[in-house]
């Protein structure tokens, strides 16, 4: 029984030698010593094969193409040349070849084992290619098929008028999704042609859109000295808050609209309020615009977002119906509730500013506006009521919409 097990031990020992020997010599006379068995590259087994035989028999399967690029009727043709697409071929089978003929001679022996009793050995070819002149060409298909959505526009004239042009829209190549589908082609190694991923941009406002503008929702008129610097203040902050599409859900914003009201906007010096007492100032008369634009959108039932009252009771506007702005500080602003667009008109002429706001008729309310007041000591307090009716012009609701401190003058 003894000499039974040393007989077979001995067998062992010899057969691993001969493996050991096969697979990790390191003074071969062999030039080119072929891949140990069980050894494959990607799924295409290499054993026994020379460098050369195994560089032959991958490229048979894995060789670079060139990337077809198709949108409609064009096709890009991105050639594997200039990207310098390489599958490195020559690697990987140098990595198979020494894959059992590292300098750890124990570390070959249990490779050579697991091989020698059919446990396999992958490797993967790893692609390279030149990224930024890949981007390049990428970057060139993009300028010729991108193109900017145009918004519909639509314009009211002084008389009503309306007039309106035709959204388009735009076209812009999706280049993550592109380079996506590009590297995913290159690292498995199946190139095939790639339908260009085009994203469809949808303008910001559409056809249906300025369509939908086809009334008067709320107006409101003041009335001012224009042959004053004051007269010319109003004059060119109504022209910057006029002819405005405010979008659903959308806020508008008076500062925002006109800007600094300063000399270099072509404001001049006129009366205006600071610390309770009235002082030339930059842009005199400002005020009166915003309170023109904020009557027009109460009765147009705009969502008043922000609004503040003067020190004092203005001229031009009944108490709790004024709308005091100062650019920096406080501002007007509202929000259109509607599922459609509106839109500011502002007509200044003849020493008059009158407010349209234009929307859907669709979406008219029948209200009108109430204030309530109580004098106490120097002191006027105005609370501000948008009032709802029903279709028998009856009462329906009401909400209350602001509320307004006043100092009493020459108090």
């Amino acid at each position: 029984m003894t000499t039974k097990i040393n007989k077979i031990t001995i067998v062992l020992i010899l057969v691993i030698i001969s493996l050991f020997n096969l697979g990790m010599k390191k003074n071969e006379i062999i030039k080119d010593p072929k891949i140990f068995k069980n050894i494959y590259i990607e799924d295409i087994n290499v054993e026994d094969l020379t460098t050369r035989q195994a560089e032959d028999k991958i490229n048979k399967y894995y060789h670079p193409k060139n990337i077809n690029i198709r949108y409609n009727q064009k096709t890009w043709v991105i050639n594997k040349d200039i990207i310098k697409l390489n599958y490195n071929v020559d690697k990987a089978v140098k990595l198979a070849k020494d894959y059992t003929r590292t300098e750890d001679n124990l570390l070959n022996l249990r490779r050579i084992f697991d091989l020698a009793i059919k446990k396999q050995h992958k490797i993967k070819l790893k692609a390279s290619y030149d990224e930024a002149k890949l981007s390049e060409i990428i970057e060139s298909i993009k300028e010729e098929i991108d193109k900017s959505e145009i918004d519909a526009t639509v314009s009211i004239s002084e008389s009503s008028q309306i007039k309106t042009t035709e959204s388009k829209d735009g076209l812009e190549v999706d280049v993550s999704k592109l380079k996506e589908k590009i590297y995913e082609m290159i690292k498995e190694k199946e190139i095939k042609d790639i339908y260009l991923p085009v994203k469809v941009i949808k303008p910001k406002i559409n056809t249906s859109d300025v369509k939908s503008i086809n009334a008067i929702l709320g107006q409101y008129s003041t009335s001012f000295n224009d042959k004053s610097s004051r007269g010319n203040n109003i004059y060119i902050a109504g022209k910057s808050t006029s002819d405005i599409v405010i979008m659903p859900n959308e806020t508008f914003s008076y500062n925002s609209a006109t800007g600094p009201r300063t000399w270099s906007n072509g404001y001049k010096s006129a009366k205006v309020i600071v610390g309770g007492k009235y002082v030339n100032g930059e842009g005199g008369g400002v005020c009166q615009v915003s309170t023109t634009i904020y009557n027009a959108a109460l009765i147009s039932n705009m969502e008043i977002v922000e609004v503040h009252n003067h020190t004092y009771p203005s001229r031009y506007a009944p108490r709790g119906k004024d709308a005091a702005v100062s650019y920096g500080y406080i501002d007007f602003k509202f929000k259109n509730p509607y599922s459609h667009p509106v839109y500011i008109k502002n007509i200044i002429k003849n020493g008059a500013i009158t407010t349209k706001i234009y929307g859907c008729d669709k979406d008219r309310e029948k209200l009108y506006i109430r204030t309530d007041e109580k004098h106490e000591e120097e002191k006027i307090y105005v609370n501000t009521y948008r009032v709802y009716l029903d279709n028998n012009n009856q009462k329906e609701r009401e909400e209350l919409v602001a509320k307004s401190i006043y100092k009493i003058k020459n108090q």
